[in-house]
């Protein structure tokens, strides 16, 4: 059972309890809802719908009953479109502004457009994003902007050709692949970028970074940040300007210690130049390295304890 304090009043005494139902597939999962909530906006009062999702009681998850879509036709195509409330406030207008600390809430609107034609809206190809002032579409040889206009209800959207400002961000010829969260546009950053990514002005995010490099032996070497991307966290693109960083090695190493009880958990990332932290579990030619050894010794230099750390 799930109790919801839906009136913000602090008790739960006088709520609904929620029974739990099966969800569909393999994941032994089960949903409560749909739970409404409703806000005074000062304009009105709205209402947002949500449900409730676990697996095994371990986390809640929430996500919207439903969203806002149509079609609209983009010179001669005609797209698939939506508007979700993200952010679970009953409107659609928030728009996306970084920084952000968990990418599976970013704290906004969402905006979807079908971009393949395959009458799906997923994560892939850039079909879902935060919702932001403009939204890129590939046109031809060049890709095209439009401006990003929703009513607070999600009922009425209309996307209007623009001409934004653009700046440039340079990451030293770094190859990475990477997707940007934009109050401007999302963006998508993939390979070495020797010339610098030409992007709209504004405020932008990097979600983990993946960063290839060769070393002297020709070996093919490949890190995945952690969701802490450093200085890439929260950066700004301005008009005609340059914005630089440099990624990935040399390398230096960031340890961490917790204790649980009588078990101390020790453990290490990979800090790139620009601040950003990888997985210490690189793969090098397509193959994972091993985890490294490690001893724990004293002021004397006594060998207190050494063993191999563990991935996971």
């Amino acid at each position: 059972m799930l109790y919801v304090d839906t009136d913000g009043d602090g008790r739960l005494s006088n709520e609904k309890t929620y029974t739990a139902s099966p969800t569909d597939g393999q994941n032994h999962g089960c949903r409560f809802g749909p739970i409404p909530l409703r806000f005074d906006t000062g304009d009105g009062k709205v209402q947002a719908e949500f449900y409730v999702m676990t697996r095994r009681g371990d986390y809640l998850g929430l996500y919207p009953t439903g969203y806002r879509a149509g079609k609209m036709r983009l010179g001669k195509k005609t797209y698939k479109v939506a508007v979700i409330d993200g952010n679970f406030d009953g409107q659609y207008d928030t728009i996306f502004s970084p920084p952000v600390e968990d990418f599976y809430r970013p704290g906004c609107d969402l905006f979807a457009i079908d971009r393949n034609g395959d009458g799906r809206l997923t994560w892939e190809y850039s079909e879902v994003m935060p919702l932001s002032t403009m939204v890129r579409i590939p046109d031809y040889s060049r890709d095209a902007y439009y401006n990003i206009e929703v009513a607070t209800d999600g009922n009425c959207l209309e996307l209007k050709k623009t001409e934004p400002q653009f700046g440039t961000l340079d990451l030293g010829g770094a190859r990475v692949q990477c997707r940007l969260w934009s109050d401007a546009s999302e963006q998508v950053l993939s390979g070495p970028g020797k010339e610098g990514w030409l992007l709209p002005a504004g405020r932008y995010t990097a979600s983990p970074i993946e960063v290839t490099q060769v070393d002297a032996s020709a070996s093919r070497w490949i890190f995945r940040s952690s969701p802490e991307t450093g200085k890439l966290k929260d950066f700004e693109i301005r008009p005609g300007e340059k914005t630089s960083f440099q990624l990935g090695a040399p390398f230096l190493i960031k340890t961490s210690a917790e204790r649980r009880g009588d078990v101390v958990l020790i453990g290490f990332y990979l800090q790139g130049r620009a601040g950003e932290l990888y997985s210490p579990g690189a793969t090098k030619d397509r193959t994972t390295i091993p985890a490294p050894k490690f001893k724990i010794i004293d002021e004397v230099g006594k060998v207190l304890s050494s063993g191999q750390f563990e991935y996971g």
